[in-house]
């Protein structure tokens, strides 16, 4: 399969980096091979040669050591692939990939033997190889640089131990040299004890090995290493620690367990040393989570956009420069009644047009001379309907193209909705130029319908010239904003209303207009255009900003005249402390504890003089109940009481100060529910008036003659104001509250909402 290259500029960027990665194929069969070699120089690999026997690998080894081998297990010859690995390996550090046809567990087992960098069943395909190479290639990096390290590492051991059996004298320098690597190592570096009373026993470990375990060395010392092993992996650990007492070297990744308790993936090498006729493991370990992380990126990625591709309802061919078909989606298969895996490789117009040469209004060939995509729409029966059609070239890392993209997106709907308009445009069009005001009849492309004459003047053209234009050849700039109206109208299938914006017209006129944006549904309840009604509101905005204004100036000396008298409350309070600290006087410090609450009284109605004073500054706006309900709970503190909603995403057209309806009434039912509250339960019901949305708790009850005075400022055991709030703020869009409990139920409040002030989703 082809592959999308990387731009010129981007291969003379990596060339002058990196030369390309050498690979040998060890294969007996020709014609695969060379076709892995055609796949593999694709991919931008070196091809160092073809071995079709394991003998002749071995030879070309030796003579060029490539970067990995891909080794087929069952060659011809007397050598199979596993004994050819076992004699490479034997002279040379190369990752190996076994391809094989056989999945066979003993032949497995024996693969296992060589170490191999990855194990793939033929048939595969070319983004699994490729992968797999990738993966390959990366962990042999990182265990060249690891075992670079390892020689470095067990060099100085060998050497340090020698020198402290020549000379005692230089073991402090060494000693100095050791800790230095040691302590400032990047790899976590672990001392186990192999053996005694507690083989396993951590001796030693540096900063680190306990960072990567979020340990401190000293929290570390004694534990054993199973302790950092995961649960899962120390029956395996275990058999790798025999294995080490046998005097093997090994690496491999395992899962060992934080301080925390979480699992993280290692990466480790470790052997026996002998110190003092004494036997230690001494480890290197390196934590691989991003790598792992990256590696299940990379999958995740392939794997997504092979859903993607599959699950796009839009037809897709990919079609190499000889019209053969590359790659068909599923939504292609289904329209053509086969499968993506037939399709492959047969020509596009025989599959497709059933014609034994490309059409001469075929994109694919205009693209293919002059380079560019291309779209048009057309009818194909084969395919059930009419589609828009648009190719998108694909180039090679020299810019050649060496194919396209075909997209084919079903537009049989868009082509009725069009001859849907049609047929009511005559009495469409009367009653548009007989409305009074700007009216405009859009589709659901953002292009013109129809549009009155009232409108057409705006523009500064006749009708007929506005006809099938398109908003951005109307309103340059603007056109994207005003078209995210139009596409939540057709998204919801509901009107927008009261839509205030700026509208420069032809002489140059801004004028402030409200714009009423409708869906034109067809039979099927699916929409086909949007009606505006645009009315100049210029004179009536310019007064509503006068107004603003003015109100913003006498809120403004509102929050200085609180800020003032705060500051002075906080003075006076002051002094009040200071006097009641040196009062001795009964009578005094009685009276001072009163002025005291007076204060506090004044700050409290200061405070709601604050919350009063936004009331209606801003315009009411839909909120959604449950989400109130959630954010006034969240900062009250609700100890064992539970709150249960049952109000099905409603939202009611309120003030913005909505939610502190439901703060006050929760925070209330706190204060006065009394020790057998256990629930507050805030329900909704709709009936022929209205909605009603009901606040109740099985706590204390309200008395009877309280109930009359309930809403009225100053009334209430704190300051008397939060219902009285919370009256005025549901006032404003026509709602009502009042409380209606019963004996021994609790208290029960009942907010009324008027039709049109609230909606309930379908």
């Amino acid at each position: 399969m082809k592959k999308t290259k990387n731009s010129p500029a981007q291969r003379k960027s990596t060339e002058q980096f990196m030369a390309p990665k050498t690979i040998l194929i060890l294969e007996d069969e020709q014609i695969p091979a060379l076709d892995l070699k055609e796949t593999l120089v694709s991919f931008g690999y070196e091809i160092t040669g073809i071995a079709p026997t394991g003998e002749k690998a071995v030879r070309m080894v030796d003579e060029r050591v490539p970067d990995l081998i891909l080794m087929d297990i069952q060659l011809a010859g007397k050598m199979s692939g596993i004994e050819a690995a076992e004699i490479i390996l034997s002279r040379q550090s190369v990752p190996i990939i076994y391809i094989t046809a056989y999945a066979d567990p003993d032949l497995v087992e024996q693969a296992k033997k060589t170490k191999p960098y990855g194990y793939l069943i033929k048939p595969y395909d070319d983004r699994a190889i490729r992968t797999e190479i990738e993966i390959a290639l990366y962990k042999a990096g990182l265990d060249q640089n690891f075992r670079k390290e390892c020689e470095i590492l067990t060099e100085w051991v060998r050497q340090r131990t020698e020198d402290l059996a020549r000379a005692n004298d230089a073991l402090k320098k060494s000693e100095a040299r050791y800790r230095l690597l040691f302590e400032r190592s990047g790899e976590g570096i672990f001392i186990f004890d192999a053996e005694g009373k507690t083989p396993g026993r951590i001796v030693e470990v540096n900063p680190a090995g306990a960072a990567i375990h979020r340990y401190s060395a000293g929290e570390l010392a004694g534990k054993n290493m199973a302790d950092l092993t995961a649960p899962e992996k120390r029956g395996s650990g275990a058999s790798a620690f025999r294995t080490i007492l046998d005097g093997t070297w090994i690496g491999g990744e395992s899962d060992h367990v934080r301080k925390d308790g979480s699992v993280f993936p290692i990466e480790y090498n470790a052997g026996l040393l002998e110190i003092d006729g004494h036997r230690y493991v001494f480890s290197v370990m390196r934590d691989i989570s991003e790598r792992k992380r990256t590696q299940d990126a990379i999958l995740r990625a392939r794997d997504e956009w092979e859903y993607t591709f599959n699950a796009v309802p839009d037809l897709i061919m990919i079609i190499d420069d000889k019209f053969r078909i590359i790659r068909a989606n599923r939504a292609m298969a289904d329209s053509l009644r086969t499968t993506p895996e037939s399709l492959t490789g047969r020509f596009c117009y025989e599959v497709v047009h059933q014609a034994g040469e490309p059409p001469d209004i075929c994109p694919h060939r205009q693209l293919l001379a002059d380079g560019r995509g291309h779209t048009l729409d057309i009818r194909e029966d084969r395919l059930g309907g009419d589609f828009q059609l648009s190719v998108t070239p694909v180039r090679d890392k020299d810019g050649t193209v060496t194919g396209s993209i075909h997209v084919l997106h079903d537009i049989s709907r868009r082509k009725r909705d069009e001859n849907a308009l049609r047929a009511v445009s005559t009495e469409l069009q009367v009653i548009i130029d007989n409305a009074p005001g700007m009216i405009w009849y859009k589709d659901t492309k953002n292009n013109f319908v129809r549009v009155n004459p009232d409108g057409a003047r705006v523009f500064g053209m006749p009708v007929d010239r506005i006809v099938g234009k398109n908003s951005a050849d109307l309103f340059p700039g603007l056109a994207d904003r005003y078209y995210q109206d139009d596409l939540e109208v057709i998204r919801s299938k509901r009107p927008k209303l009261g839509i205030t914006e700026q509208m420069t017209t032809a002489r140059g006129d801004t004028l402030w207009v409200q714009s009423d944006k409708v869906p034109i549904l067809d039979e099927k309840g699916e929409v086909t255009g949007i009606l505006v009604f645009v009315v100049d509101i210029t004179d009536r905005k310019i007064a509503q900003d006068a107004l603003a204004l003015a109100n913003k100036k006498l809120g403004l000396m509102a929050s200085i005249t609180r800020h003032d008298i705060i500051n002075q409350l906080m003075a006076l309070n002051a002094y009040i402390e200071l006097c009641r600290e040196e009062a001795t006087d009964p009578a005094i410090i009685t009276h001072l504890k009163t002025m005291a609450k007076v204060s506090a009284s004044i700050e409290r109605h200061i405070t709601f003089t604050r919350d009063y004073q936004t009331i209606g500054d801003q315009a009411p706006e839909w909120q959604d109940v449950g989400a109130c309900v959630y954010r006034a709970t969240a900062s009250l503190p609700m100890k064992n009481i539970r709150v249960t909603t049952d109000l099905h995403e409603i939202k009611v057209l309120a003030d913005p100060l909505f939610e502190k309806i439901f703060y006050n009434l929760i925070d209330n039912a706190l204060r006065y529910g009394g020790d057998r509250m256990t629930q507050i339960r805030i329900s909704s019901l709709e009936t022929p008036q209205g909605l009603t949305i009901v606040i109740e708790d099985d706590g204390a009850m309200i008395a009877p003659e309280d109930r009359a005075h309930l809403f009225t400022k100053g009334f209430g055991k704190n300051t008397g104001l939060g219902l009285f709030l919370s009256r005025e703020i549901l006032g404003i869009t026509g709602m009502e509250i009042r409380e209606t409990g019963t004996s021994g139920k609790g208290a029960r409040f009942e907010i009324s909402v008027p039709k049109g002030a609230y909606r309930l989703r379908a």
